[in-house]
């Protein structure tokens, strides 16, 4: 993204800006990722723009720019297509070009998209859920609905409902982080996974990500989405495992499961005490054998490091220091990394490039950001 637009670059050649939003009296601007589809023949993103003075944020509250509008772009046509759910294209936000309520977006394979809408906040809809869109036929299909998983939203929360957090996709599989007893001294965070090919079948947990007192009332409080990532492969989750030391505070090891067969592997051991003391953002690369660590936001100005399954004990560190998203090359020889915190809402990031067997990052890009490798 660059000027608020994204540009897109095919087969070596030269940038072209492939969208052109009109943000008048919309200055405060969102993008998510965009997401290459396999063999590199759309995007799919999801955008927010809003007016000034609006916000977000706290715990549990989730940043305005978590929802918003989903766009499928055919990298040959660079036709941009809206994806709108029929049952709430008359309401304002939802039929909006800048805003919505979508929040995450995976790809299937190469014509599909799987993606998450929250429904209208503050209402109890029939249409949130799990939707895939068929983009030869142009076709929206609910796939799961939160009932199905048994959970409520940060957007519409249902008393005594599991909170769900955060979610992912690999291999037929929805993966989705919950928090139980929100608010209480021993809030549980779990992740548990259900079937997108088999709908109807019950939600199985995963792995157990400890307890902690969730968006408590003291003040500096540790973890609201502790870390955790699936391999595209479907056969390793990574996640953030929390612990109360021996002071009373909250800390976390990061451990990964090998979903098969139930076995886990201590990675990044040796992080810093402090950035293992707040949630992580872990990335696991294409070859879903390395998997990268950074902060979520500046808390210790440590990262990004990377660590593999082949040699576990063994710590990349990277420099210059840098928190946020990871995007890995198809090859995983190489990520790229932003400052979240820097240019969350700006153009002034400066984007570098790591290299996994090199300490020194290179600038890679600047006044650009949402940097992502077909």
């Amino acid at each position: 993204m660059r000027n608020d637009q994204l540009w897109v670059a095919l087969h070596g050649a030269k940038p072209v800006q492939a969208t052109s939003f009109n943000y008048a009296n919309l200055p405060n601007i969102s993008w998510h990722q965009p997401l290459w589809s396999p063999g590199d023949g759309a995007l799919a993103f999801i955008m927010n723009a809003r007016p000034a003075g609006q916000g977000g944020g706290g715990c549990p509250a989730p940043d305005y720019g978590a929802n918003g509008a989903l766009y499928v772009l055919n990298a040959g046509s660079m036709q941009l297509t809206q994806v709108i759910v029929p049952a709430d294209k008359s309401d304002a936000l939802a039929g909006s070009p800048h805003n919505g309520y979508w929040q995450y977006v995976f790809w299937e394979d190469a014509t599909h998209v799987l993606a998450w809408y929250n429904g209208i906040i503050g209402k109890t809809s029939n249409t949130a859920g799990l939707y895939r869109y068929d983009l030869i036929s142009h076709t929206l299909l609910q796939v799961i609905s939160p009932g199905q998983l048994g959970v409520s939203t940060l957007f519409n929360m249902r008393q005594n409902a599991p909170v769900m957090l955060s979610m992912r996709y690999s291999s037929g599989q929805l993966y989705y982080q919950v928090v139980a007893h929100p608010f209480e001294q021993q809030s549980q965070l779990t992740i548990y996974r259900h079937s997108v090919d088999q709908p109807g079948v019950a939600s199985s947990k995963v792995l157990d990500m400890g307890s902690e007192a969730w968006c408590g009332s003291q003040l500096g409080n540790a973890f609201s989405s502790p870390g955790w990532d699936v391999s595209p492969d479907g056969q390793q989750l990574a996640a953030q495992v929390m612990q109360t030391s021996t002071g009373g505070q909250t800390t976390s090891t990061v451990e990964t499961l090998n979903i098969a067969d139930g076995s886990t592997t201590g990675l990044l051991a040796r992080l810093p005490s402090a950035m293992l003391a707040h949630d992580l953002i872990l990335t696991w690369g294409p070859d879903s054998q390395t998997l990268a660590a950074t902060e979520a936001h500046s808390f210790s100005q440590d990262g990004p490091y990377s660590a593999t399954l082949a040699n576990p004990a063994a710590l990349q560190p990277y420099t210059p220091g840098a928190t946020g998203l990871v995007a890995w090359k198809t090859d995983s020889s190489a990520f790229v990394l932003q400052s979240s915190d820097m240019a969350a809402v700006t153009d002034a990031a400066q984007i570098f490039l790591f290299d996994t067997g090199d300490v020194q990052g290179q600038l890679l890009m600047s006044g650009a950001r949402d940097f992502m490798w077909g």
